[in-house]
């Protein structure tokens, strides 16, 4: 069987080879087997022990096309692989907010290299597409009023999402310590109010495991538990004691 196949393969290669030219030692890439033909007896070099190749597959088979398809098959060029990266990052920030280490990490796990992935960085920084600061100030805002976490909380979130620690630190400085009790007796008052059901030690451990998962300290979250059980008396429903 072996030799059906290379004797065809040497048949097509003939026709392939421009006139004149010779099948001895000419050292030419096998088009079955993918190697050099032998030297001196102007046929094909037996294929290796084993499976045939895919190459020699093709040609047993009569149709080159899926092979020629392989072969043609074009190399992206440095600069375009680093495009292609590219394109896929810009379509993540147009969908959510990334900070420039969160992008630098996309970039990498795209396929860039560290120094692509800085200047690709340094490039959508200078576009508008990347903004540490505003981004941290947008999630302290969101996190604060409406979520009602604690500057610890919302420190450590920031810092999740790789926001260098001088620009958390700078979106913080509006959260006093007045206006976090303001956030955890807010978030306690509307908590309260979703508990009438049940019996005051049960709410008050509840509030104070909720607004603890919201960072705030124990000095805070006594105070804010103390003030907000106060307010029970306006909230109708049966108590369970």
């Amino acid at each position: 069987m072996n030799d059906i196949v290379s004797l065809d393969a040497a048949r097509r290669d003939r026709q392939k080879r421009p006139a004149g030219a010779s099948g001895s030692g000419s050292g030419a890439a096998h088009p079955a087997f993918g190697r050099s033909g032998g030297s001196g007896s102007g046929g094909p070099a037996a294929p290796q022990s084993g499976a045939p190749s895919r190459a020699a597959s093709s040609a047993f088979d009569g149709d080159d096309d899926e092979f020629d398809e392989f072969d043609d098959e074009p190399q992206l060029s440095d600069e375009e692989r680093l495009a292609r990266v590219s394109d896929t990052v810009v379509r993540a920030l147009g969908r959510r907010q990334l900070s420039a280490g969160e992008t630098q990490a996309l970039l990498e796990a795209q396929g860039a290299s560290s120094e692509e992935a800085e200047e690709l960085v340094a490039r959508y920084e200078e576009l508008g597409y990347l903004n540490d600061a505003a981004l941290a100030e947008a999630l302290v805002e969101r996190m604060s009023e409406r979520d009602h976490k604690s500057r610890g909380a919302i420190s450590r979130e920031l810092s999740a999402r790789k926001i260098p620690s001088e620009l958390v630190t700078a979106a913080l400085e509006g959260l006093d310590d007045d206006h976090e009790f303001s956030l955890a007796l807010d978030a306690a008052t509307k908590r309260v109010s979703q508990l009438s059901a049940y019996d005051d030690t049960t709410v008050e451990r509840r509030l104070m495991g909720f607004l603890t998962r919201r960072g705030f300290n124990s000095t805070i979250v006594r105070e804010a538990t103390r003030r907000a059980m106060s307010t029970r008396k306006r909230f109708g429903g049966p108590r369970f004691r």
